[in-house]
This record gives C-alpha cells, structure tokens and sequence, in this order.
C-alpha cells in the first residue's frame, strides 16, 4: 500500500467522523429549538416553579449557546467522547500503518541537524490532532454562544429607537414590543427571547420576574441593564418612554465607542500579520540561497565529522 493511500485513508476517517458529528448536532440543535417552542406554547408559566429558575453549570452553558433542551449538556459529552475515540482511532491506525515511522524516516533526511526538531513534531502530530478533533464540539458551542451575543448586540440598538419612538407616539411597551416581533424573523436570538419573555407575562408571571428572566436567558451587559431599567422605572413609576429613549442613546453611544476602539487598535493588529507572513518571504528571497548553501556546508563538515 502507497503512502499516498495510507494518508488519503487517515484523512477520509477524520472527515467523515467531523461530518457525522457536526451534522448529528445541527441536526439535534434544530430539533430542540422546534420542541422547545411547541413546549413552550401549550404549557402555562408557573410563577412558583419560575423562582427556581436554575440550571447546572454545563447546562446553563449550552442554554445560553442556543441549545435549551435539558439532554443538551449530555449530548455534548457523549459527542466529545465520541470525537475523542475516532481521533484515537485515526491516530493508531495512522501508527499502524506504518505511515508515523516513513515521516520519521523522511524527517531524518533533512540536512542541517533539524531532523532532532522535527522528529517530537511529528510523532506528537497524531495525538494532537487527536486533541483538536474531541475540542471540535466545544468549539462549535462558543461559535453558537459568540454568534448569539453578535446577534442581540447588533439588534438591540434599533429595537431600542423603535421602542422608543413607539413609546414616544402613544403605544404602550407591550403593543410596541408585539409591533416590532411582527418585523422580525424567527431565528433571532432577541427576537426569540422577547417571545418567551411575551409568554411569560400572558401566562400572569410578574413583570420584573420576566424582565429578570429575559436578561437571564443571554447573558449580554447591554440586554442586562435595559431589563434592570425598566424594573426600575417600572417600580419608581417614571415614564417608559423616556426610559427606552435614553438606554437607546446609551447603548448607541457604548457601540460607538467600542467601534472607535475597535479602528484605533487595528494598526496594532496589522503588525503581527505582517511580521509572521510579509517579513519571511522578504528575508527569505534574499537570504535563501544563503541558508541553502550554509546547510550543505553544516551538513557536509557534520557527515565528515563522522
């Protein structure tokens, strides 16, 4: 057998693990998002069981990436200990057949005395890949979590002047807030949320409980002291309008500053784009028949040494 064929079996047994893994949790992803809804909306808010709204750490985590289903936490481990016996699997097999000790020998051939650097390189290769394949589910959850909070941080500014300028006409926060659901699509993180949040106070939960459970459900500073606003102007009895319009400005005031700071430090950024892929090919173009003539040299005086 080619070492050409070795590698292409090695590498389609580590694609075909990553795709069914992937797929079996997309696929879990949208079944749970469906179930949730249809449980949510034939079963009535229970004020009681509201207060001990509580979650295990691993569970509230995956709640907040998107994945509400109480199997959730489970479904995560037993995928990562699925990923991590294919990545042992495909790291013996890679031992197995031989294809470790040809890099090994091939390694070895490499003039210059950087055999003895590449050689813990490559017998720690399968092992690490090993590594990054049991991460991959990990990895995908704090995608879903990062993908989440970009979505409410980017609605949250408009929803808020539209609240506002509704509020502002006449129209009461609720009729304002079903307005605005009217315009959203369904796949939302705010949107959705502010669904469950609707719910909770058709089903006679109090109203701060709601806004609490609202800023609970994801987690973003922003979202977090919109509902603490509105439980205090809705304690203080001061007016929801004015209200919405200044965490409004406020938030839009902290996005400006975060995208000014943002711009201000991307000449930092660029500096190490450049010094790891622009500098080498400069230092390379000059100085690399240089390095190839000194590594005969090395390799010449080492192999007349012995």
């Amino acid at each position: 057998m080619s070492i050409t064929l070795r590698i292409l079996i090695v590498l389609s047994l580590w694609i075909v693990i990553t795709t069914i893994c992937y797929a079996f949790i997309q696929g879990f992803r949208q079944r749970s998002n469906a179930l949730l809804r249809l449980q949510r909306d034939m079963t009535p808010v229970d004020d009681s069981a509201s207060t001990n709204f509580r979650f295990g750490w691993l569970q509230r985590q995956m709640m907040l990436a998107g994945y509400a289903r109480p199997e959730a936490g489970l479904l995560l481990v037993a995928t990562t200990l699925i990923m991590l016996i294919g990545g042992i699997a495909c790291a013996l097999t890679f031992r197995w057949l031989g294809l470790q000790q040809q890099l090994l020998d091939g390694v070895e051939l490499v003039p210059g005395g950087l055999s003895g650097m590449l050689a813990p390189v490559v017998i720690l290769s399968p092992w690490l890949i090993t590594l990054i394949l049991a991460s991959c589910p990990l990895l995908i959850v704090r995608s879903s979590r990062r993908n989440r909070i970009k979505q409410v941080s980017r609605d949250l500014p408009l929803a808020l002047d539209l609240w506002a300028t509704l509020s502002e006409g006449g129209m009461g926060f609720d009729t304002a807030l079903d307005r605005w659901q009217k315009t959203q699509q369904p796949g939302r993180a705010l949107a959705d949320t502010c669904r469950t949040f609707q719910r909770d106070l058709i089903g006679g939960m109090r109203r701060s409980l709601a806004y609490r459970r609202l800023a609970s459900r994801i987690e973003v500073p922003s979202l977090s002291r919109f509902t603490a606003s509105m439980i205090q102007s809705e304690q203080m009895g001061s007016s929801v309008a004015e209200t919405l319009r200044l965490q409004a400005e406020d938030v839009r005031a902290e996005r400006r500053e975060k995208s000014m700071t943002f711009a201000q430090s991307l000449a930092t950024k660029r500096v190490i784009p450049l010094v790891i892929c622009f500098l080498p090919g400069l230092f390379i173009w000059p100085l690399g028949p240089f390095l190839i003539q000194l590594l005969k040299i090395v390799d010449s005086l080492t192999g007349g040494g012995t």
